[in-house]
Order: structure tokens, then C-alpha cells, then sequence
């Protein structure tokens, strides 16, 4: 024990940073690879690409063959190439980029995802280490080696694993502007975030969240007017970025799209009495029953025949549209209701409600596997306490906040517009790890003075 304390003493804190990055990165090699190795029949041996995963994968390879984002599913059933924006385009088009020089297998992409995990782990430590010195930025670096909620996502090829390092990026963008309040700073801020909404679009919402509170609260070295020039130019710089897309979007469909055309495809999954009412309350179910397939059918024939042959596949914005006026006439319908599906949902997405019924769709629907959805709980569950405390030890050293506790309200409108899911949580996830590792080095740094891990080491 004392040769090990003594070792660890030694060690320079960002080749060790990098070494934990290494091994949390061969960490998701060995789960894809030998754990879970990709088949084509789903097991709890192995991983069988479906849903979300089954779109980026087919949409990569498509995008790799003919250059635009089309429809995956559809051109598995009937080889038609329709456009789609079912998600935003950055993590398609880095597994295009492996396609196109011969890795567009289902394993090679799952090791592409990889990749990124070992870019999280490095971020995250070097970042802690920033934040509050080399002993939290090992222990940041530590957790999200081997928090399950992290690395799942890479080994599932699921967008959450590439979103996760760019997270971290906002985090460090938004410091930096702490520490230098510039025009500058500001503007590469927004298009931090930019970046990570054409990953994920509910980080569109921190333009709210995280840059306003940042600029208009509490920062005494901006008068007013330099406050408005720099929250324009934040969004300024980050719809520069996003404009590329967004004009490709709306030339290409028939009605407006943003970043994606799903939205009301995402909403419709929670706009029935199946989502709103009994166990599955605040969480997704099938809401397509017999009524709205009928009037479906009536405004849009030929979208859901008899006979898949028949099929009529309209364009995406369209299909979209239906979905989400269906969706906002439920709701408008059921608005009394809503507060406690909106608190249900919430609760899904923070582990407060509900919990084994969430944990069981993890891994019985969506394919999470049992041990690291219950293991990732206890991870979540314990990391709460030390959480708190370093976000009071960050407090207390006069270190803002506003960064990190951004992803909380982020979290909770993308869940209460939606539904409930753990991945949603996953800024969260990594802002707990941030603070948990800020208090554990406070811990650490407190027995030390007292002369605790000195007596240690002695025996």
C-alpha cells in the first residue's frame, strides 16, 4: 500500500491524465470487441445495430456513396433515396469520413465512436484540472473512464458519444470567457455550442441557458451596451456555423426545417394516453393507434398501407408536420394534464420517478444491457452527494457556476417537451463528474494536511 501511495505521489498529472484516457478508451475497445462484438441476431452476448444507431450507421454509408443525408430505413425496404434530417448532421458525416476510406462495417463504425471516448476522458481531466488542480483532473479523468452511462454510448454508436467531449468544450469556451469577458471569447462560445447542436439540437437551448445568465448576470466589467453587442455576436457566430446546414434543409424540403426534421416525430412518441397515464407515464410508447393511423391515411394517403409495396413515402417535413400539429392538438387538448406529465418526465430523465420502470426499458427496449444501466445508476446515485459539495467548494472559491449548471434546466425543457431518458441526461451526467471530482480532490487535499494518508502510508 505504501509503495503504491508513493508511486501515485509521483505521477505527473496530463501524461496521466492521457494514460487514463488510453485505458479508458481500450476499456470500450475490449466491451466491443469481446464483450458485446456486433451480430445480427440481438442478444445479451452481443450488439445488433437498431434504431438510432441503425440510422447513423446506414446514413454515414450513404452520405459516403452519394454525398447527401437520406433515408437509411427507407432504403433498406425499397432502395428509394429520400432526404432526411432525422438528426443533425456531424456525427453522420464523421462516420461518413470512415466510410469513404473502406471502415463502414457496423464494428468498424462502433470503434470509430470509440475514439471519442478517449477524446471525453482527456477533456474532462484536463478540464478538471483547470478548474481545481491536478488531483481533481485525475479523478474526473478516472469517472469517465469507467462511469457506464459514458461509454455506453460509444460502443452502442449512439450521437451521445461524440456529443459528450463537445460538452466539455462549451464548458471550457464559457470559463474562458469567465476569465476573459472578450468579444472574442464570446464568439467562440457560440460557436462551441453551435458545434454541439448539430450534434444534439437540444443544446440550441443554452444560447438561453448558459450564454445570457453568463453575460447579464453579475459581470461588472461590461456596461450594457458592450452585454447586447456580445450576446449578438455569441449567436451570430454560432448561426454562421449552423447556416450551411440550415440552408441546405430548407432548399431540399418541401416545409421549413431547422435543425432536424423530426421534432414533431419525437413529440408524437409522447402524445397519447399510453404516455400520459399509467406505468408508462412521462416516458415514450407507440402512439400511432387505430384513429390516428385513419387520419393519417386520409390527409396523407398511401403513408401507411396495407401493403408495404404500396407505400407512399412523402417528403420528411411533411410526414414531420403531421406528426407535430397531432401532437400539439393532444397536448392543447390535455393541457391540465401536463404539469405532471412534464414533472414526470423530468423525473424519468433524473432518475427520481419511476426508477425500475426506467431502468428496465433501458435495457429490455433500448437495448442498454442490464449490468451497465443498473451499475451506471449506482454511479449516478453516489456521485449526487459529492456533486453537491463541489459545487459549494466552487462556490465558496468565487468559480461561477453558471457553465455547469446549465445542463440541469437544458435537460429537464428537452425531457418535458419529449419524454423521459437516461441518455438525454448525459451533459448532466458529465457536469456531476466535473464536481464530484472537484470534491473528492478537496477530500483528498483535506486528509492529506491532516496527516490521515501520511499515517496510511506508514502502515
Amino acid at each position: 500500500m505504501t509503495r503504491i501511495l508513493q508511486l501515485v505521489g509521483r505521477l505527473r498529472p496530463v501524461p496521466t491524465i492521457v494514460g487514463i484516457a488510453f485505458a479508458g478508451w481500450l476499456l470500450r475497445m475490449w466491451a466491443i470487441l469481446s464483450w458485446r462484438p456486433t451480430c445480427d441476431i440481438a442478444s445479451d452476448d452481443c450488439y445488433k445495430v437498431a434504431g438510432d444507431a441503425f440510422y447513423h450507421h446506414g446514413q454515414a454509408n450513404l452520405l459516403a456513396d452519394h454525398g447527401e443525408y437520406l433515408n437509411p430505413n427507407i432504403h433498406l425496404a425499397t432502395g428509394e433515396l429520400v432526404d432526411s434530417a432525422g438528426d443533425p448532421p456531424l456525427f453522420a458525416a464523421y462516420l461518413a469520413a470512415w466510410s469513404k476510406i473502406g471502415f463502414d462495417g457496423v464494428t468498424d463504425h462502433r470503434v470509430a465512436a470509440s475514439l471519442w471516448g478517449f477524446v471525453l476522458v482527456l477533456a474532462v481531466g484536463l478540464f478538471a484540472r483547470r478548474l481545481a488542480g491536478n488531483v481533481a483532473g485525475v479523478i474526473a479523468a478516472i469517472l469517465a473512464a469507467v462511469h457506464p452511462l459514458m461509454w455506453i454510448n460509444d460502443i452502442m454508436l449512439l450521437s451521445e458519444g461524440m456529443y459528450q467531449p463537445f460538452i466539455v468544450l462549451m464548458f471550457w469556451a464559457a470559463y474562458e470567457w469567465i476569465t476573459e469577458p472578450s468579444r472574442r471569447n464570446i464568439a467562440i462560445l457560440g460557436v462551441a455550442i453551435a458545434a454541439a447542436t448539430m450534434i444534439r439540437a437540444e443544446a440550441l437551448s443554452l444560447y438561453g441557458f448558459m450564454v445570457l445568465p453568463l453575460i447579464w448576470w453579475g459581470v461588472k466589467a461590461l456596461d450594457t451596451k458592450e452585454k447586447v453587442r456580445q450576446t449578438i455576436l455569441c449567436g451570430l457566430a454560432g448561426l454562421i456555423l449552423m447556416s450551411p446546414w440550415l440552408v441546405y434543409n430548407n432548399v431540399r424540403f418541401e416545409k421549413p426545417v431547422t435543425v432536424s426534421a423530426v421534432s414533431g416525430t419525437v413529440m408524437v412518441a409522447g402524445a397519447c394516453d399510453g404516455a400520459w397515464t399509467g406505468e408508462s407515464l412521462g416516458y415514450w410508447v407507440n402512439c400511432f393507434d387505430d384513429d390516428l393511423i385513419a387520419k393519417l391515411r386520409e390527409e396523407l394517403p398511401g403513408s401507411w398501407p396495407d401493403d408495404e409495396a404500396d407505400r407512399v413515402h412523402y417528403d420528411e417535413s411533411v410526414i414531420d408536420e403531421f406528426n407535430r400539429d397531432h401532437a400539439i392538438e393532444y397536448y392543447l387538448d390535455n393541457w391540465r394534464r401536463y404539469p405532471k406529465v412534464a414533472a414526470a418526465r423530468i423525473g424519468r430523465s433524473l432518475e427520481l420517478y419511476r426508477v425500475s420502470h426506467t431502468l428496465r426499458m433501458q435495457y429490455g427496449v433500448e437495448g442498454r444491457w442490464e449490468e451497465p444501466s443498473t451499475v451506471g445508476l449506482g454511479v449516478y446515485y453516489a456521485l449526487i452527494p459529492f456533486t453537491v459539495i463541489g459545487a459549494l467548494l466552487l462556490r465558496r472559491r468565487k468559480i461561477r457556476l453558471t457553465p455547469l449548471l446549465s445542463m440541469w434546466p437544458m435537460i429537464m425543457l428537452a425531457s418535458a417537451m419529449t419524454f423521459g431518458l437516461t441518455r438525454y441526461r448525459v451533459p448532466i451526467d458529465i457536469a456531476m463528474i466535473i464536481l464530484a471530482a472537484v470534491a473528492l480532490s478537496w477530500i483528498v487535499h483535506r486528509l492529506k494536511s491532516e496527516g490521515v494518508l501520511r499515517e496510511v502510508m506508514r502502515q
